[in-house]
């Protein structure tokens, strides 16, 4: 009979390093992404075995490495795939996932007592809840709507009582990506077989044809981690040309198809937090780190440049238009009642006419569509706190930044803070929490990462390769 205790205790499964296989592991999630497309129904299989294995892993080894950050991180790179894919029984798996690793992780290794201040940042949820809905007569539909808009935080609460000041290695921390864009490669995969020739394109709008048939928000908010994955790798972790060449292709792989989805939040996420990576190297290294940053800027804006061309001539000009906020005839498009902007102003507006405990949780959709006659999901987390939660949500996004700050500016040992936190707040303010990755980046800025064992930021010559 199979031992599947013996099996993740074997030295082989202790000591097999993914960065070490790293093209194995490509090679296998692009097979993953070549089956998931012509096979679809399978989908289903993969999401099973993605949560099942992951709760029995960490079970069984009691989280004594911190196991639960690498199967969260890869539950999250898997997230919109299996949405794509009908691949599991609940669409918010991943946040759920998310959830029940944490509190496994607090169970098996504890928590910081300075962390308690999430715990008051999920209970300050509460009020707008208990005091705008009788809860006697709620409806399932209504429910279901209050935990589409809290479960995100919720998740990010609890990851974040975990993770906070929590000590890992960079080479953890890198591991910890890895398994982000592994199945994020499948996903970009299954998009680029799903997408037609780009000369079919007539509108500036955003679409599902090249979003893999899936909402194209998201899919972008995917495919710009896919590009910080991978650009990561390219400039820390090309250790070899061979590696330095498909971690560049990779990169260029996804801002291809992720700029043909054109949804813009995403795509521009993911080369903002690619500038800040940059600023970071050159200034937390010496010599040759320097000079990789210089290095990795020219080749960033180069293969920017040379997509953004090619897609331009595929289209005939249309991605143009749409980054610089042009219909399809090249006139200036105006501010709508429904755009982001207008959105954030009019969350901003209720507010200050209700600032005690806002207007309840998912009551903002419901004012909306009285008003504009469409009923509009919020795209900023932040002025939907502010909306729907009064002042308890101002207090809630006071905890949000202060405690990584407090982190970086009292014992500065998570260098990488500035670059999660960039990802974090640019994908809140337009895609808000609709998946689980910004709750999973923001709990990454409360780890304390030692690059004790990366000679990257110490070497002053370049090495061999």
């Amino acid at each position: 009979m199979f031992n599947y205790f013996s099996f993740v205790k074997h030295p082989f499964i202790v000591n097999f390093s993914i960065d070490k296989n790293y093209f194995l592991f490509l090679f296998i999630h692009v097979i993953l992404g070549c089956i998931l497309y012509f096979f679809p129904g399978l989908g289903f299989l993969f999401g099973i075995c993605v949560t099942l294995f992951g709760l029995i892993y960490v079970i069984l080894t009691k989280n004594k490495n911190n196991e639960i950050l690498h199967v969260a991180a890869y539950t999250i790179g898997s997230e919109v795939l299996l949405r794509m894919t009908n691949g599991f029984l609940s669409f918010e798996f991943a946040k759920y996932s998310l959830i029940l690793f944490a509190l496994l992780g607090i169970f098996y290794s504890g928590y910081s007592k300075k962390s308690i201040l999430y715990l008051v940042y999920i209970l300050l949820l509460i009020p707008s809840i208990v005091l705008e809905y009788d809860l006697l007569k709620m409806t399932r539909s209504t429910y279901n709507h209050i935990v589409f808009e809290l479960l995100g935080p919720i998740a990010l609460g609890i990851v974040s009582i975990y993770t906070y000041n929590k000590k890992i290695t960079f080479t953890e921390l890198n591991s910890i990506l890895l398994r982000i864009g592994f199945p994020i490669l499948s996903c970009g995969i299954y998009v680029f077989l799903y997408s037609p020739e780009p000369s079919i394109i007539t509108s500036v709008e955003s679409n599902s044809s090249f979003s893999g048939g899936y909402g194209p928000n998201q899919v972008a908010t995917t495919l710009g981690m896919g590009m910080f994955v991978y650009f990561f790798q390219f400039i820390l972790k090309s250790t070899t040309k061979i590696r330095f060449v498909i971690n560049l292709l990779l990169f260029s792989f996804f801002s291809y198809i992720g700029l043909l989805t054109f949804s813009r939040g995403g795509i521009i996420t993911g080369f903002v937090t690619c500038l800040v990576l940059l600023f970071f190297v050159f200034i937390n290294s010496k010599d040759y780190g320097k000079r990789k940053a210089k290095h990795g800027f020219i080749y960033l804006i180069a293969v920017s440049i040379a997509i953004l061309s090619l897609i331009n001539f595929q289209t005939n000009g249309l991605i143009e238009k749409r980054y610089t906020n042009k219909d399809h005839l090249g006139r200036l498009k105006r501010d709508k009642s429904m755009d982001r902007k207008e959105l954030a102003k009019e969350e901003i507006n209720l507010f200050v006419k209700n600032p005690l405990v806002g207007v309840g949780v998912g009551n903002g959709n419901q004012i909306r569509e009285i008003k504009f006659g469409n009923k509009v999901n919020s795209h900023d987390e932040l002025t939907r706190l502010l909306a729907e939660h009064g002042s308890l949500g101002l207090i809630n996004i006071i905890i949000l930044i202060f405690m990584p700050l407090r982190l970086f500016f009292k014992f500065k040992e998570n260098l990488f803070i500035i670059i999660f936190f960039t990802f974090w707040f640019l994908t809140i303010n337009h895609s808000g929490m609709r998946i689980a990755a910004p709750a999973f980046f923001y709990a990454l800025m409360l780890l304390k990462v030692s690059t004790d064992d990366e000679p990257f930021f110490c070497r002053e010559t370049s090495p061999n390769i």
